[in-house]
């Protein structure tokens, strides 16, 4: 089903009655995150009026020569800038596999890192790059395996079922790498099929007092003055196909890449952005939100603060930890800002109430048209029900999904532990997880996550996830963790914890990266019968977390009942067709360069300035700025990358691009399909545009492509990476 607004004022009537937002003006609509190969109509004639010169096959093309084809899937976004395989990301993309390659001696994260040779360039560990050659549409044979009296966990299985079987299909006898997308809560389904390219390196990254200047403090905020980009490489095999790392390996030649514009955008210009959000979720029904207000958002704050905490004492203590576990404390605390943003707009906003005033219309609607009611008339109730029986055992479930996502020695057990059991079903009846073709990426898993591991801030996070357990609602409980501690409270308790950590850490080998490795190869009695502690915890926990997946599987295909009828409703209701929520896909948006008003007093211009950075420097951090840094400030030394209005080279800009996670990395492009920044954030104020669009005040935040060059140029001199981005002389 191919849905799209019929016209531009459609759209906004649609918008209106969904989010409860005024668009600007007829015919104009920054919201909407739209299919590069499915460009409406009413969209290449909206952008071409605001100043947009290409037509759509230069935008994207089946031969792989549009724009759009130069961008790619790392994680979040990332672009290529030269014929040579050379990506232009964030800073805080390439974060993790810096990370990776640091030491408390050799410390990349703090002073950043510049391969001046390809030979200079080093593995980013655990990275890959996803290069779209095809999509697919198959709606009808994906649909054709179920049918409407399925009960939701069936369906939900009968649906994944089908999806491996395309996915198998589309990968055989071809070095790709397929997957099957989601639209409209089920109405579509694509077949993507993508380049896969699993030897990336590090090229060039600057300082972390460049790349993430005002830190925390700063993250998600305006006015920003953030160096956030980076530079990475993908690597082939002679002969142009996917290898994993090896001496032999060349650079990859995309089929186009992107030129940069040094002279950036001015305000009011026309840009556009093209890359891979995450996750919005434009449609939700009010019990899905209050479930986002009442205990999602709430209860993963107080974990992630917790964390945070118990990770930031282990660095203070420990050089080691300093440098192991920042990648993990930098993502949750930008998961925890974020999620506190979230809460504070739907109070501020009463999305909630806003969402339950428009069903009670919906309802009213269906109410005086007895066949659609006949219909849909139960619909809102089917969705309170759904959610009502996930509620049961929510905190139970967020807790095993907190404990159990990677990055601790529990989750490395308890991924040994299930794959022990998964690899003696035939292939395609696997956990999609499990399967052969992830065989490599487990294996890959378990050989980098030695470089994030760190006792001390291993065994702090267990403990305090067991003090987790036993303080669940009594309807909840896990049964082996009380009876392993049969009611104790206060030191003694504390005691029966240490203990037992004690014993859990000096029981295991999955510290060592050669033990990991052998045991993904043994069998399920095999690792059972090393009698290792780790495993036997994830022994103890499997049937719980088995548990919990499979009622997350039956809620998601309930959803997948309750959901397409959802869409068509309000569809219909509105008269108008929505635009499909962001779902990992590539999407482009476009806008323009634009300031706003938060509070309806201040106005934030769109853009900040060289000499503010200097202005905001305490010397401490995230304040820090690099002594060259502050030396060309006091004395402007430099007249290359001004901007014409500020007199000075721009920092960061503001654009009305509709964004969200994922979005990092995405390039931003002029009207010639040109690099003139790169998105890295949203702002504060607007942070539930994953739920409403606010054309006054959501904004997208990027890195000016003038201050990635004078920072190069002036401050790092990577003259080698000017140079491959065809800037200047290069010396």
């Amino acid at each position: 089903m191919k849905m799209i607004p019929r016209t531009f004022a459609a759209l906004a009537a649609w918008a209106a009655v969904v989010t409860f937002i005024v668009l600007p003006g007829p015919g104009r609509c920054e919201e909407g995150m739209w299919l590069p190969h499915e460009l409406p109509d009413e969209v290449m004639a909206e952008m071409q009026d605001m100043g947009l010169e290409l037509e759509r096959d230069e935008i994207y093309s089946t031969s792989g020569t549009g724009v759009a084809n130069a961008v790619v899937k790392l994680g979040a976004t990332g672009s290529f800038v030269s014929p040579e395989g050379l990506i232009f990301t964030n800073h805080h993309v390439a974060f993790g596999a810096v990370q990776r390659i640091s030491t408390p001696e050799k410390n990349y994260i703090e002073d950043g890192f510049l391969a001046e040779t390809l030979d200079a360039e080093v593995p980013a560990y655990g990275y890959t790059v996803q290069v779209i050659r095809s999509t697919e549409d198959v709606t009808r044979e994906v649909l054709s395996a179920v049918d409407r009296e399925m009960p939701p966990l069936k369906r939900y299985k009968a649906l994944e079922q089908v999806k491996k079987e395309i996915v198998s299909r589309g990968e055989a006898g071809g070095n790709v790498y397929c997957e099957v997308r989601e639209f409209f809560g089920g109405l579509k389904y694509l077949l993507y099929t993508f380049l896969r390219i699993k030897d990336v390196r590090v090229v060039y990254v600057p300082s972390r007092a460049i790349g993430e200047y005002g830190g925390d403090i700063d993250n998600w905020m305006w006015p920003r003055h953030t160096g956030d980009f980076s530079f990475l490489r993908a690597y082939v095999a002679p002969d142009g196909s996917p290898a994993e790392f090896s001496d032999a390996n060349v650079p990859y030649q995309p089929a186009t890449y992107l030129r940069v514009a040094p002279e950036g955008l001015q305000d009011g210009d026309f840009g556009m952005i093209v890359g891979f959000p995450g996750r919005t979720r434009r449609y939700l029904t009010s019990y899905a939100l209050s479930d986002f207000e009442d205990f999602e958002y709430p209860q993963r704050i107080r974990m992630y603060r917790q964390m945070v905490k118990i990770l930031e004492e282990q660095s203070r203590r420990d050089p080691v930890a300093a440098v192991r576990v920042a990648s993990r404390i930098k993502g949750i605390n930008n998961r925890l800002k974020n999620n506190e943003g979230m809460l504070e707009g739907f109070e501020r906003f009463g999305l909630v109430q806003r969402q339950q005033h428009m069903e009670q219309e919906i309802q009213t609607y269906l109410a005086g048209d007895p066949s659609l009611d006949r219909k849909y008339g139960t619909l809102l109730s089917d969705f309170r029900i759904v959610y009502e029986q996930r509620s049961r055992g929510a905190g139970r479930d967020l807790l095993l999904d907190l404990m159990l996502y990677r990055g601790t020695l529990l989750s490395q057990g308890m991924l040994l532990y299930k794959w022990s059991i998964e690899k003696e079903k035939d292939d395609m009846d696997r956990d999609p997880d499990y399967m052969d073709r992830w065989i490599p990426d487990h294996k890959r898993k378990l050989r980098y996550f030695q470089m994030g591991l760190h006792l001390g801030s291993d065994r702090a996070l267990t403990k305090m996830f067991f003090i987790e357990m036993l303080e669940l609602p009594e309807n909840q409980r896990i049964q082996f963790v009380d009876e392993m501690f049969d009611g104790k409270t206060g030191s003694e308790l504390d005691d029966a914890l240490e203990g037992f950590l004690d014993d859990l850490y000096a029981g295991t080998e999955l510290d060592d990266t050669d033990e990991r490795l052998a045991m993904f190869d043994m069998s399920h009695e095999e690792i059972v019968g090393t009698g290792d502690s780790f495993i036997a915890l994830a022994a103890d926990l499997y049937d719980e977390n088995e548990a919990r997946i499979t009622r997350e599987h039956t809620f998601e295909g309930a959803l997948h009942v309750t959901t397409p009828k959802w869409m068509k409703l309000i569809a219909r209701w509105s008269g108008h067709e929505p635009y499909p929520d962001a779902n990992g896909t590539m999407r482009l948006n476009y806008g323009e360069v634009k300031g706003y008003s938060p509070d309806g007093d201040t106005h934030h211009t769109p853009f900040t300035a060289f000499q503010e950075v200097a202005a905001k420097n305490t010397g401490e951090p995230p304040f820090d700025s690099p002594e060259r840094l502050l030396e060309l400030a006091s004395s402007r030394e430099y007249s290359s990358y001004l901007h014409p209005v500020l007199e000075d080279v721009p920092v960061n800009l503001l654009t009305t691009h509709d964004s969200t996670g994922g979005n990092s990395g995405s390039p931003l492009l002029n009207s010639k399909g040109e690099v003139v920044g790169c998105l890295f954030d949203g702002n504060y104020e607007a942070m539930t545009a994953d739920f409403t669009f606010q054309n006054d005040i959501t904004r997208s935040i990027h890195v000016d492509i003038r201050y990635v060059l004078f920072i190069a140029e002036f401050v790092d001199g990577a003259h080698n990476v000017l140079t491959e981005l065809g800037i200047g002389s290069g010396d």
